[in-house]
């Protein structure tokens, strides 16, 4: 078993276990005890993704190719080649490499895709997704922003998924929480 996938599996079983044993649970916090309700500019949210929480350590797309190419129905967006990952709080909602049927992913949970312009190429862009659905910046329950490799901010939080939405709203989005990505499964 790869270490990716051991550590996927060692997080879907503590999942599992905490499910089972019921009672109530804390709101998901980022590993320093943040809530992502502190989300509250570019600057926090790239630093929760690239020190915090950081990227480096999210699991990939279950049951897909690491690097994706082309495009999903109706999307011009983030091409022509990707890398999808999950946080910890995400990949912990998935079952068998999916989000159950009508399930939503929990506060504080992260979508991280990375843009490259060419297989050989350095990462051009990140777009993010952070579930937060009590921050005043979120769109459709999401926190959206895209950034450039040292930070730039390319897309802001700031414009709540304007630009993002109506693409997530599309095909299987809807019943994945609006993450498209699993349309790329095998």
């Amino acid at each position: 078993m790869t270490r990716r996938a051991l550590s996927f599996t060692i997080a879907a079983t503590a999942m599992a276990v905490a499910a089972a044993c019921g009672g109530s649970h804390p709101t998901p916090t980022s590993p320093s005890g943040t809530s992502s309700s502190a989300l509250r500019d570019d600057a926090s949210l790239f630093r929760l993704v690239s020190q915090t929480d950081p990227f480096s350590r999210y699991t990939l797309l279950p049951n897909a190719e690491e690097f994706a190419t082309g495009r999903l129905n109706g999307s011009e967006a983030h091409r022509p080649i990707i890398r999808v990952s999950f946080n910890t709080i995400a990949a912990g909602a998935l079952q068998g490499g999916r989000l159950p049927s009508g399930a939503t992913f929990p506060s504080g949970s992260i979508v991280f895709k990375e843009i490259k312009p060419s297989a050989t190429a350095a990462t051009s862009l990140y777009a993010v997704m952070v579930k937060d659905t009590g921050n005043p910046l979120a769109g459709d329950g999401w926190l959206w922003a895209e950034y450039g490799p040292s930070g730039s901010v390319t897309y802001s939080v700031n414009s709540r998924g304007g630009a993002c939405t109506s693409c997530h709203r599309r095909e299987q989005g809807p019943r994945n929480d609006l993450v498209r990505s699993f349309e790329r499964q095998q």
